[in-house]
């Protein structure tokens, strides 16, 4: 089972490790297990859903305390987090389901959202970095290069991903045991313009910043939503209980057909400000 504390040692991938198999052959082409792959990567076909929600900002902040991130409060006491899961159907790295959890943060250096409206606003038009605090995904390949090219905390999980014509459905267990499962109204007929939104994460000691854009068809906005079901026993849902699930998220998001494309990442040591 992962180890839940932020930097522990990442599990290996049947039994060889990341950083053995992979290598950087120039800016923008990595050997990933035997493979080549060229930056950027694009994803020319997604499913995707996702919940946020408020939560203790006090024990959020606890569980990125060596990040040098900053959770991004709703209101005092109320930070943001996101669940989501997405069904990568037409990628680059193949195809493949993965799931996350979120925190909205700043970075050293970066001006702190106004309260309420000014961090909503921020999140939903990709003005904050999203901190990627564990990311499972169901293949091995995605796992080595989403570690080594943009550093985030992949491991190989069991994640389930359903879409019909009203409903978006997701569910993670590892090893056998719940973690979460969040659903969305589905069958959205909106259209989601580019979109350019940074996400973060922490490896081998440093803090690693990918531009990702998305746009896509299918979009559907929901104010409030269905409250997940959330594990027992497993020790992140028995964290998402302490940040105060399960409960019924703010808003929740699906997208039927989604396009994405990302960059290289930049990399700084961890406390330290990015350049872009």
């Amino acid at each position: 089972m992962l180890d839940i504390s932020i930097h522990a040692n990442e599990p290996a991938v049947g039994n060889r490790d990341t950083d053995q198999v992979c290598q950087q052959n120039s800016p923008d082409r990595y050997q990933i297990d035997g493979c080549e792959v060229c930056l950027p990567v694009r994803v020319n076909d997604a499913g995707m859903l996702m919940n946020i929600f408020s939560v203790d900002s006090k024990v959020a902040q606890a569980l990125i305390a060596d990040t040098g991130f900053k959770v991004v409060e709703l209101w005092p006491g109320k930070a943001l987090m996101q669940l989501l899961a997405v069904d990568y159907r037409e990628n680059d790295l193949g195809d493949y389901n993965e799931a996350a959890i979120v925190f909205p943060v700043t970075t050293p250096g970066e001006s702190t959202p106004l309260p309420l409206i000014g961090a909503m606003w921020r999140v939903l038009r990709g003005k904050l970095a999203n901190y990627v605090y564990r990311m499972p995904v169901n293949q091995d390949f995605t796992t080595h290069a989403g570690r080594f090219i943009w550093g985030f905390p992949k491991w190989v999980s069991d994640v389930d991903i359903h879409f019909n014509e009203e409903q978006a459905s997701a569910r993670f267990n590892d090893e056998g045991q719940l973690v979460f499962e969040i659903s969305a109204k589905a069958g959205g007929k909106t259209k989601a313009g580019a979109q350019r939104a940074p996400s973060l994460a922490v490896r081998n000691g440093r803090a690693w910043k990918t531009v990702g854009i998305t746009e896509g068809e299918g979009l559907r906005f929901t104010m409030g939503g269905k409250a997940p079901i959330i594990g027992e026993q497993h020790p992140l849902a028995k964290k998402l209980r302490e940040l105060g699930l399960p409960k019924k998220p703010l808003c929740s998001v699906s997208m039927k057909r989604a396009k994405l494309l990302f960059e290289g990442p930049e990399c700084v040591d961890i406390g330290q400000p990015f350049g872009r």
